[in-house]
């Protein structure tokens, strides 16, 4: 276990969350096969909605989830507000990466933060398959925040910023943007609109802000896994820096919206 808390310590995690505007979560026990989609079967409705929001190049992810429910969950992320298929604001939910035969650190820390949480007093933690960035393990993805995290402590689970690995509904220039919008006002926006070279920030007490930044890209090798660490298996990783902040006047990115 020691080998996967190691795995990439000395890497940055911002900018690394997954990408999607869509989330589609099915229940189905374990075990699950490396890839996700391999084991799931959904009803033609669905697939034909996945289908549909691939052609139009919309982000989406699709898990698996520990559960003998039999249920469909599908929540949306949309200009800062989180809903489920309803359209119904969603409760607080812990998505725990538990998924240990796409990678072994993800099975063996995963279902102990899931567990710590759970003593935590969490009641809706949820067992899910693999949200990407296995060498960040344990991850988790934080309902209604939308937001990923790496490295959690399993003493004492919390999603802090220190943990961020960014907001899953932008890009890693706007991940990191935004966990420097925090770290200079202790609040996070309500959402943030791209445009070139800058971003419009849209803050929950509806003011509006410009916001003009620029980006250090710093790249690093490392493992992805500790199954590649006996090999010598190293990748290329590339991190986000903001450099420079100021408010400015610039505009938004037409049709874009994360």
């Amino acid at each position: 276990m020691s080998r996967c808390l190691d795995l990439c310590s000395d890497q940055p995690l911002l900018g690394s969350a997954t990408i999607s505007q869509h989330l589609v979560i099915v229940d189905r026990l374990r075990p699950w096969t490396a890839k996700t989609q391999d084991c799931l079967t959904l009803p033609p409705e669905w697939q034909a909605r996945l289908d549909d929001w691939r052609a139009q190049e919309i982000p989406f992810t699709l898990l698996a989830r520990h559960s003998d429910q039999g249920a469909i969950h599908s929540f949306e992320w949309r200009q800062g507000r989180v809903t489920d298929r309803e359209g119904a604001p969603v409760s607080e939910k812990f998505l725990v990466c538990t998924h240990g035969s796409r990678d072994v650190c993800c099975g063996t820390l995963g279902p102990r933060l899931a567990q710590a949480l759970r003593a935590a007093g969490h009641q809706e933690v949820w067992e899910v398959s693999h949200i990407g960035g296995h060498r960040f393990a344990p991850t988790l993805w934080h309902l209604p925040s939308w937001r990923v995290y790496g490295r959690l402590s399993l003493e004492s689970p919390q999603c802090l910023p220190r943990f961020l690995r960014g907001h899953a509904a932008y890009q890693p220039p706007l991940q990191v943007m935004e966990a420097r919008l925090f770290q200079e006002r202790g609040l996070w926006p309500l959402w943030l609109e791209p445009g070139e070279g800058g971003c419009l920030v849209h803050w929950p007490d509806g003011t509006c802000e410009s916001w003009h930044f620029s980006l250090a890209r710093h790249e690093h090798h490392g493992p992805m896994s500790c199954r590649d660490i006996p090999e010598g298996k190293y990748e290329p990783y590339t991190s986000l820096e903001v450099v420079a902040a100021e408010m400015s006047n610039f505009q938004p990115a037409e049709g874009v919206q994360g």
